[in-house]
């Protein structure tokens, strides 16, 4: 909590540029800005608001283009004592004028002097009473704001923003839109831009008379014509934070799918000539729903009157999806599925995109985190049931299965630096908020989500979630809200032993950064393994900690596999712990089916029969603890916790076993390794030759065509294992991809949207300028999103002279929506190693016209960092200079000094581990292990750490 009495300090301050358009009259001065101070205090409590709002698309002899007049009226109460300021969020571009009257209507005098001031470096507007002036205690006031706001150029500036499209008549069709998270109502509206802070909302909009009608949160109560505009009315929405606010006001959106359910109304807006793409969605949608109100049990129709359940499709989006409640705003081909044009990975993120953001409507709308240090309460739940609940409505796609490859082990990755951060971080201005919606908050939440799950029992779980969403229901939460909601159904359901504490259990895994290595060193002569733990990191540089998680174990043996015991059968609660079984020469897995938020080392001889194990029948190994082996047997091997030859012994049943499962964490394993010898062709080729081995019986198996009623898995497989193999130069798979790409382009023989992203670059790559062109053109006449996306990729995948200069050129021009600008670069770099250094002299050249291309300065950051790691030593060295000769004018060159370091370590990595690795990878068959071969029973004979 806040006092007053700091904040009055802040009028000294000299006014500063921030993030988004401010007056251009004000000096920029970052200096003074002190990083902490930028929540509002808490001592006004905003009970409703109505927002009106009459937006400009065109200049009038009053108002700008793209611009707004605004009008703000906020019923707040006071709940401290002699306040004689207000302070509230705005960051909009002209605050018109502001008064304040009691509930009668009779005015609160205001500093006749100074009656507002606008703190911009922390978007407070401080509305100051007259001399000897104070509000009550416990009563309620009137703020009323007028304000005129932007329109933004483009959604990566949130807020409210413009974009538009081409329609059927061949004309430009303009819309507006918002996208108020994190920390961007504020430029919507002057508000409590914090979501802690809970108000019910009436939205008005004054649009065009030829706008289509309005969407919002909310259906619209009442329409008034009024001259050559329309006024709309909407409901009030139910009391929820400032950021799920939103409106879109368009010449001609509409609904392309319905189903014409006015008490369960679910429906997909898009623009008109996306009609047609909106079935899956709603196929999908409604089901959700249903699953969701279920498992939860809270109904979502019956939160607020009148509640609907829009999804709108926006060509232009900063993000995948936002979750406002009753219009959720999806990215167009996060949306949008097109029969023969989107691929199987698409479709499925719609389904699992849709699931995220419908459990937002009760992790995040329903109950919030209080502030965005624990924005894992909101996204951690929507990211868990973005797969559990889209397998509950459809188990074929196998997304429980699917978690451990997309968040568990993606969890496991980004969490293994020393720089991470834990799930509860504080966090205080608007570019540290941002910086939290991480794959940590999604990702290791939704993961933790999956072993509470699991420790507690699914009921038990159910249960918890169920009090939690009661007890703080149109409130914001903390996580001992959630910890005191998990106490209370264990005890009820007498589900853990009472001497167990699940809010200590819980409190660690959410306030402590990374996550623990378990090593297992197993004596087959005893039965004795002995466990011990500590942090894994993936750099050998990392200072060890001293932190001991409470892991929940889980294990099976090779003399009794039991792989769908998932309950753990111990809590490790010390740095070392022992664990009995039977005697015998058997392997050992722990981790059954990877529910748990860790890795695991073994000690050698685990190692040898685990490998001699998967290399005899892998299937009787659990194809989710197959995926853990490999994907555990890179980080071991990255981090220098388990040799390379032994490493590759175990991963040598990969040349055997052809599920996706395995192969997936396969991909980007070698994918890491090799991209570690770029430098070094000689090296390279061997490196390819050894990976073709690898992938000899995958690619046998999967063949080159899709085939019409396969397992989405296996289509999946073929989609990334193909394209990993022509990137890597696989003759088989160049040669039957450019047959294809040609039979496309002279016969017009379609292509699998599944096999694309292989056949169209390897068609690029063998072709020259006119084939570039072939597919340019086919891009500019795509109606899907995810297809015109599809091959932006790929036209970065080719080195004629001309199609790169036309193709960087692009991503500059309205063919590249700023949104996909960072992207299309990238893409160019992956095209072709070359291209690297063509796009260095481009960025050269064309500095400031990048830079404000990709309109904010982190996405910049991620240009030059991109750069670097595609760049040779040559290109390095240049870029280098060019910084350094230019870092007066470049923001944050320290940024890209780090990208041309990391990747010379890359490169030297490489360098240095080269001939260890060929060896390894070359000589990758199994050594069988002696049966007289008796392990010893101490700590010694683990993989040091």
């Amino acid at each position: 909590m806040h006092h007053l009495t700091k904040f009055c300090l802040l009028a000294a301050l000299a006014l500063v540029r921030t993030d988004f358009p401010l007056d251009t009259d004000e000096p920029v001065n970052r200096s003074n800005v002190d990083e902490t101070i930028y929540r509002v205090p808490e001592d006004l409590d905003p009970i409703h608001f109505d927002v009106e709002i009459t937006p400009y698309f065109e200049a009038t002899q009053t108002d700008e283009a793209f611009t707004f007049d605004g009008i703000a009226t906020i019923r707040l109460r006071a709940v401290k004592d002699n306040l004689n300021a207000l302070i509230i969020q705005e960051n909009v571009r002209h605050i018109v004028a502001v008064s304040l009257t009691n509930t009668d209507g009779v005015p609160i005098r205001l500093n006749t002097r100074n009656p507002f001031e606008r703190i911009r470096a922390y978007h407070f507007l401080k509305i100051n009473l007259a001399e000897g002036v104070t509000l009550v205690n416990g009563q309620i006031y009137i703020l009323t704001i007028e304000y005129i706001g932007n329109i933004n150029e483009t959604p990566l500036s949130r807020g409210v923003f413009r974009g538009n499209y081409i329609g059927d008549d061949g004309k430009l069709h303009w819309y507006a839109a918002t996208h108020l998270q994190p920390t961007n109502a504020r430029q919507a509206f002057p508000s409590f831009d914090e979501p802690g802070f809970k108000s019910t909302f009436n939205i008005i909009v004054n649009r065009p008379a030829h706008f289509t009608e309005t969407y919002s949160n909310m259906p619209i109560r009442q329409t008034i014509p009024i001259g050559d505009r329309v006024k709309e009315i909407f409901h009030t929405t139910p009391r929820m934070s400032a950021y799920l606010v939103t409106f879109h006001i368009s010449e001609e959106f509409t609904v392309i799918a319905d189903n014409n359910d006015p008490v369960r109304s679910y429906r997909i807006l898009a623009r008109p000539n996306a009609k047609g793409q909106g079935e899956y969605a709603l196929e999908v949608g409604p089901p959700l729903t249903k699953w969701l109100e279920e498992y939860l049990n809270i109904d979502y129709y019956s939160m607020q009157s009148f509640m609907k359940n829009d999804q709108i499709a926006s060509p232009f989006w900063a993000s995948g999806a936002t979750e406002n409640w009753g219009l959720v705003t999806y990215r167009e081909f996060r949306l949008l599925y097109e029969q023969g044009e989107t691929n199987a990975l698409d479709k499925m993120y719609i389904g699992t995109i849709t699931a995220h953001e419908l459990a937002h409507k009760w992790f995040g709308n329903l109950i919030t985190a209080r502030w965005w240090d624990n924005v894992w309460i909101n996204e951690g739940f929507a990211s868990y049931f973005e797969y559990f609940a889209m397998d509950g409505v459809d188990p074929e796609l196998e997304l429980a299965d699917q978690f451990n490859l997309m968040y568990m082990q993606s969890a496991l990755s980004t969490d293994a630096s020393a720089s991470t951060r834990a799930l509860r971080h504080t966090v205080n201005s608007p570019a540290q908020v941002t910086g939290h919606f991480s794959g940590i908050s999604y990702s290791k939440g939704a993961s933790f989500l999956l072993m509470m799950k699991h420790l507690v029992t699914e009921d038990t779980f159910k249960k918890a979630l169920n009090y939690f969403l009661i007890d703080r229901s149109f409130e914001y939460a903390s996580p001992e809200n959630l910890y005191s909601a998990f106490v209370r159904a264990v005890r009820e359901d007498n589900t853990l032993e009472t001497t167990f504490d699940v809010e200590e259990f819980m409190k660690y895994w959410v306030d402590e950064p990374g996550f623990p290595l378990l090593d297992v060193a197993v004596n087959t002569e005893t039965g004795v393994i002995s466990l011990k733990q500590e942090r894994f990191f993936i750099s050998t540089s990392a200072t060890q900690t001293n932190q001991i998680w409470p892991i929940p174990l889980t294990y099976t043996t090779g003399s009794n596999p039991n792989w769908n015991s998932l309950r753990p059968l111990h809590i490790m609660t010390a740095q070392n712990d022992e664990i009995r079984i039977t005697p015998g020469n058997q392997w050992v897995i722990f981790n059954v089916q990877q529910k748990g938020i860790y890795r695991v080392n073994y000690n050698q001889e685990n190692w040898e029969r685990l490998a001699n194990a998967l290399s005899e029948d892998h299937t009787n190994i659990h194809h989710l603890n197959r995926a853990q082996i490999v994907d555990d047997v890179f980080a071991l091997m990255r981090s220098e916790k388990l040799s390379f030859d032994l490493g590759f012994r175990v991963l040598d049943f990969l040349k055997k076993d052809t599920s996706y499962y395995v192969w997936y964490p396969a991909v980007t394993g070698f994918g890491w390794l090799r991209n570690r010898f770029l430098h070094m062709p000689d090296v390279l080729a061997e490196f390819n030759t050894i990976l073709y081995t690898f992938l000899e019986a995958v690619i046998a198996d999967l063949g080159y065509d899709v085939v019409d009623g396969e397992p989405l898995t296996r289509t999946l497989n073929r989609f990334f294992v193909l394209s990993f193999a022509c990137n890597i130069g696989h003759d088989g798979c160049i040669s039957n991809a450019i047959q294809k790409f040609n039979a496309l382009r002279t016969s017009g023989t379609s292509v699998n949207p599944n096999l694309r992203r292989h056949v169209f670059c390897s068609g690029l790559l063998e072709g020259g300028y006119n084939e570039w062109r072939f597919l340019y053109e086919r891009r500019k006449n795509s109606n899907n999103q995810g297809d015109e996306v599809a091959m932006l990729r790929s036209l970065g995948c080719t080195t004629n002279p001309q199609a790169r200069q036309e193709y960087l050129s692009m991503i500059l021009s309205d063919d590249v929506k700023a949104q996909d600008r960072v992207n299309a670069l990238t893409f160019f770099y992956m095209g072709d190693r070359s291209n690297a250094n063509v796009a260095l002299q481009y960025l050269k050249e064309n500095f400031e016209e990048i830079r404000q291309g990709v309109v904010l300065p982190a996405w910049f950051d991620n240009v030059i960092s991109n750069l670097a790691s595609y760049l040779n030593e040559e290109g390095l060295e240049d870029m280098e200079s060019w910084l350094r000769a230019n870092q007066n004018m470049i923001p944050n060159f320290n940024v890209g000094l780090n990208a041309i370091n990391s990747a010379r370590t890359s490169m030297q990595w490489g360098t240095d581990r080269a001939q260890e690795i060929l060896k390894a990878a070359r000589g990758s068959a199994v050594t069988v292990l002696p049966t007289f071969m008796l392990l010893v029973p101490t700590l010694a004979m683990l993989v040091l750490k």
